[in-house]
């Protein structure tokens, strides 16, 4: 338990105009409506050198940004940079938060919306900080299978991390801050309704069931992990991701929630306890080695030359002058729909999209191999320690955070502070099939480097105990 000072807020960012919805890249029109409303909300921890969260019903978040909320939150409050964190649920139903080249319909406009909410959230968070309690645990729940492996259940990641803000004047609790490692896609690439899927679902069921609390989402190892009402389909396969139902979101959001809201009665109740948690954050900065299959410059122009037979096999001899970049893998789903491909000639097509759209801008770049800064944090509030990391997380790396901090009360929270997509260890890599797996052949940093990423993160949270 930590006694100390706890503010919370939340801001509406459902926008109210056609937006291009994020996650899917088989959509080419913007939204027609609103299903049900999209937030931010925000946790700030502490006394005179607090910690801020911020999360949001986004597919990711965006480094501009982030940028620009870590800036403006600082300078009205305060709050040191490296004590900020943004994550975004990763809803594939919300829209995109940023759009460099403008051309996106919406997204502009949205943009400033979400960035000036996002600010709105995290200033007000601070200003409404009371004495508080904060009591944390994990609960139990299983929302998802593992898509490579959909008959493992091993394979999934069933903790629930749950964090709980008792008022000290009047014990009651007033904020929760949870999360799961399943993707947000109870609702596939036809849905063309604005929506926070499942995490929505279980908020709005958490404020059902304890009016008066205001829950956050964080999504963890979410990065192989699709919802149980998930067709066991391939993750390249736009068959997997369609016909679906809002009774599905409704379905393992409220699952979810239940779990959370067991838990919170059981933390209440234990909330006496001595006040001998922790509270740590500290924030770096690594440069990684960009990937693209983790392949050589010879061995990327032959993958890159297969890519195009392949595509021009099935999209036409002249798909690169008739189809749009931005539409490809929309034309790709389309081929594999109306021809009812195989297994194999699905994943053929669909892989050699993966490999064209990667390769052509690794190309199109001056210097390939620049390596990026990854920017990592680590945090500990009262027992639980996170490992935030801009991008997809997969099962077995939350995994092996858990192991090096030997303790299960160990989590990484994905789409932190900006998105360098999957996020796959060396051994994701190397495994039987790896280098037609849809989560290594989108990957963003080469092989290996991720496993240096844990290692860092765990000699860091090693200064913070």
């Amino acid at each position: 338990m930590i006694t100390t000072f706890v503010g919370v807020a939340s801001v509406d960012i459902t926008p109210s105009y056609p937006v291009m919805l994020g996650g899917f890249g088989q959509r080419i029109t913007p939204s027609d409506s609103v299903h049900d409303a999209i937030e931010t909300v925000a946790l700030c921890i502490g006394g005179d050198d607090p910690l801020l969260v911020i999360t949001a019903d986004l597919i990711a978040m965006a480094a501009p940004v982030t940028k620009e909320v870590v800036e403006q939150i600082h300078l009205a409050t305060g709050i040191d940079t490296n004590r900020i964190l943004l994550a975004a649920s990763h809803t594939h139903s919300a829209p995109v938060p940023y759009d460099p080249s403008g051309l996106a319909i919406g997204v502009q406009q949205f943009s400033q919306q979400l960035t000036d909410a996002l600010i709105k959230a995290g200033i007000e968070a601070f200003h409404s900080r009371r004495p508080a309690r904060i009591v944390s645990g994990y609960g139990d729940a299983r929302i998802g299978f593992n898509r490579w492996k959909p008959n493992d259940v091993q394979e999934v990641d069933t903790r629930i991390p749950v964090l709980l803000a008792i008022d000290s004047q009047s014990d009651s609790p007033f904020a929760v801050l949870f999360g799961s490692g399943c993707h947000p896609t109870t609702m596939g690439w036809d849905n063309p309704e604005v929506s926070a899927d499942y995490p929505g679902e279980a908020k709005r069921s958490i404020r059902k069931a304890l009016p008066g609390v205001t829950p956050l989402f964080i999504n963890t190892t979410e990065g192989d992990i699709v919802p149980t009402t998930s067709p066991q389909r391939d993750a390249l396969d736009p068959r997997g991701y369609c016909d679906s139902s809002f009774e599905d979101t409704k379905k393992i959001g409220a699952q979810l929630a239940e779990a959370v809201v067991a838990k919170m009665a059981e933390l209440t109740k234990d909330s006496s306890t001595a006040d001998d948690g922790l509270l740590g954050m500290k924030s770096s900065t690594l440069e990684l080695m960009p990937n693209n299959g983790g392949l050589d410059e010879s061995a990327a122009e032959l993958r890159l030359a297969k890519s195009i037979a392949d595509l021009k096999e099935f999209l036409g001899a002249d798909f690169q002058t008739t189809v749009p970049m931005s539409q490809l893998w929309a034309a790709a789903s389309h081929a594999v729909i109306s021809l009812d491909m195989s297994e194999s000639e699905m994943r053929r097509i669909m892989i050699a999209c993966c490999y064209y759209l990667g390769l052509t801008a690794r190309k199109a770049r001056p210097t390939p191999s620049t390596p990026i800064n990854f920017p990592i944090q680590v945090l500990v509030i009262d027992t639980l320690k996170f490992l935030a990391m801009p991008g997809e997380v997969l099962v077995a790396l939350g995994r092996r955070w858990s192991e090096l901090n030997q303790s299960d009360r160990a989590f990484v929270i994905g789409l932190a502070n900006t998105s360098f997509r999957y996020l796959p260890m060396r051994e994701h890599f190397e495994e039987k099939g790896g280098d037609e797996r849809y989560e290594t052949v989108t990957a963003g940093v080469a092989p290996g480097e991720i496993d240096r990423v844990l290692e860092f993160g765990s000699q860091i949270m090693a200064g913070i105990l």
